[in-house]
């Protein structure tokens, strides 16, 4: 009985660490200053919401939880994909910064 009552509290307290870290990560991908800390944090938060729903299946004895968390794996690591997707699209499609090699390129054809 004691044994059980000590997993419990060791498990609600992880919960509650990973949900405090999970602020400390989309605070992160709010304010970082490139695209690739977005990315990351987003990625650790999709994995750290599995983690907490793989701790509830255990918790609430439910194993559809797990069911869950699996497609919610699959949904996370999709979002990774699209969003590194649009960022590389982004950048073959941005104009090139007009410098030495176009006024050389200019005069070559002149």
């Amino acid at each position: 009985m004691a044994i059980e009552r000590a997993y419990r509290i060791l498990l609600w307290t992880g919960m509650l660490t990973l949900s405090v870290t999970i602020f400390a990560c989309l605070f992160r991908a709010i304010l970082g200053p490139r695209f690739t800390d977005g990315v990351v944090s987003i990625n650790l938060i999709g994995t750290k919401a599995v983690a907490m729903i793989a701790i509830l299946t255990f918790l609430l004895d439910e194993n559809y939880l797990a069911d869950i968390a699996v497609v919610y794996a699959m949904i996370s690591f999709l979002a990774v994909v699209v969003l590194s997707k649009c960022y590389l699209h982004k950048k073959q499609i941005a104009p090139r910064s007009t410098g030495a090699a176009d006024a050389q390129s200019k005069e070559e054809e002149g």
